[in-house]
């Protein structure tokens, strides 16, 4: 058996190994959507042409088939002083992974092989900084596990997800999470409105523009109306939307689920990623003009939990990174993900950029304080 190892750093190369990619999605079951291959290649058109992104997917070989993909890139970071390479993960989103065959090899030996790697290359990085990693993955257990990077893990955030099959029926969900409120508001929103719920799949039905200009509206109406000023809108990202309309285009697994009304006004959507049977949320907006019926996103979930009820059409919803009361107030099933940073050998650099961070640390810990009292 001979093992070697490639690293892509060309586009070209990137388009190569379409087809082993999508071979070990299909073997890894630890692979969620954010680690496909047309996620990540539809990610990568856009945002390569930056030049301060530079691709770096390690591939590992064995008997010159490959059996593990680590989808990396080396991203530059302007810290005004000096800049800082950091070796992270390809795309965004709320998972991400290696990609391995571990049907004759194992998946450690892979991971270690890709570390080795990794660490060869250390003239190009300054730090790694891998994070959304899933518990009970490999990549997890590997670097738990390893002396020199068990000190580099750090908890990073909860992802909460709802498992149909946890109940036998709706009624089942309804009697255990469902309280009268929330039926009444459910009840109020389609007596008042007559909305219909439907599903759109990709780029039907225009879906990209409605709900690109619904989010838009959300944002103005939070800024102005409920004075946060923070708010965004990703659709305003002209890279975002570059990245957004590829996705959606001709995808069936992009699927936006809509309440609107009989004119075909959009009053709330939530959008999500469907891969093997979990539907990953990932972007929802409601119109202004409906904000006075408090409790229009439950509604939108209960609909959502009765159509995976009814329907063969996923059956989780997972609602991503972030530990919001109102995610649990809809299951109390759980993920824990974590994140692995660590910075390259001492060199009079890394020390610099070391500083620099623990100093923005401690300056950010201080202004908070402040603002406190």
């Amino acid at each position: 058996m001979s093992t070697q190892i490639k690293i892509i750093t060309k586009m070209e190369e990137f388009i190569n190994i379409k087809e082993d990619w999508e071979r070990l999605e299909k073997q890894d079951l630890d692979v969620t959507y954010y680690s496909t291959f047309h996620f990540n290649y539809c990610w990568w058109l856009t945002y390569g042409q930056d030049n301060r992104n530079k691709l770096f997917i390690i591939c590992c070989y064995r008997d010159s088939k490959i059996v593990g993909i680590a989808p990396l890139m080396i991203r530059e970071i302007d810290k005004k002083i000096i800049k800082c390479n950091e070796l992270c993960f390809l795309g965004k989103g709320d998972y991400f992974n290696f990609i391995l065959d571990s049907s004759k090899f194992s998946s450690l030996t892979i991971i270690k092989d890709i570390f080795h790697a990794i660490e060869e290359s250390s003239d190009r990085w300054d730090r790694i900084e891998l994070t959304h990693i899933q518990k009970d993955t490999q990549l997890l257990r590997y670097l738990l596990r390893h002396d020199k990077y068990n000190p580099h893990i750090n908890y990073l955030t909860s992802c909460p997800r709802i498992d149909i099959q946890d109940f036998t029926s709706y009624e089942q969900f309804d009697k255990e999470f469902m309280n009268t409120k929330m039926r009444k508001k459910h009840e109020k929103l389609r007596s008042q409105t007559g909305y219909r719920f439907k599903l759109v799949m990709g780029s039907q039905d225009d879906i990209y523009e409605r709900i690109s200009q619904v989010h838009k509206m959300e944002k103005q109406y939070l800024q102005h109306e409920r004075g946060k000023s923070e708010r965004g809108s990703l659709f305003e990202n002209k890279n975002n939307e570059e990245f957004l309309k590829r996705l959606f285009k001709d995808n069936d697994q992009v699927i936006t689920f809509v309440l609107e009304t009989e004119e075909g006004e959009i009053i709330i959507y939530n959008s999500c990623y469907l891969y093997r049977n979990v539907l990953y949320g990932w972007n929802t907006a409601y119109s202004p003009k409906y904000s006075h019926y408090h409790g229009v996103s439950d509604v939108m979930m209960i609909e959502m939990i009765q159509y995976l009820f009814k329907n063969d059409h996923g059956d989780q919803i997972d609602f991503g990174a972030g530990s919001y009361s109102w995610k649990f107030r809809w299951t109390s099933r759980f993920s824990v993900s974590y994140s692995f940073s660590m910075w390259n050998l001492p060199t009079p650099k890394t020390k610099l950029l070391r500083f620099l961070t623990k100093t923005r640390g401690l300056i950010r810990t201080v202004r908070g304080m402040s603002n406190e009292h």
